[in-house]
């Protein structure tokens, strides 16, 4: 695995074969991680990873939290992240276009901070996908149930 600076953008995903959070800088992997923070994170979806996902009903990678590394705890080291004070946020390619909060149902573009670990993700500071989102959250609830 590659260097790892601390305050670096990076791309992190859910590893689910191994049960972790891959950890990528560019196109390199740079760690396999229990517990990461980032900080000044947007919330990436590739579309046409997520339709290639819905036609062939096999995973892929496709959905990223994109922040500046703050804090990480790689996977053969013991968690030492007390939890951050937040809300919960979910990705589900099969229920909505985008992460969502797990809660409310609405769309987030991005978090001022957010930490994932074995409890999920949760979010601080979040920043909703569009305004439409913001003056219709029963409409974005409607999408998400819709696809369940």
């Amino acid at each position: 695995m590659g260097t790892l600076d601390v305050e670096t953008r990076v791309r992190v995903f859910r590893n689910y074969t191994r049960s972790t959070y891959t950890v990528l800088s560019g196109t390199r992997v740079i760690a396999s991680a229990r517990q990461v923070r980032l900080s000044d994170v947007r919330f990436l979806v590739r579309e046409s990873g997520r339709q290639r996902m819905l036609q062939r009903g096999q995973r892929n990678i496709h959905a990223y939290a994109v922040g500046n590394l703050d804090v990480l705890v790689r996977f053969n080291e013991p968690s030492r992240l007390n939890p951050i004070e937040g809300r919960r946020a979910a990705y589900d390619p099969l229920r909505a276009p985008n992460f969502f909060d797990d809660e409310t149902k609405i769309l987030l573009a991005g978090a001022a901070v957010v930490q994932l670990d074995h409890l999920g993700m949760v979010y601080a500071g979040g920043r909703l996908l569009t305004p439409l989102a913001a003056e219709r959250p029963a409409a974005v609830c409607a999408l998400i149930e819709d696809r369940r």
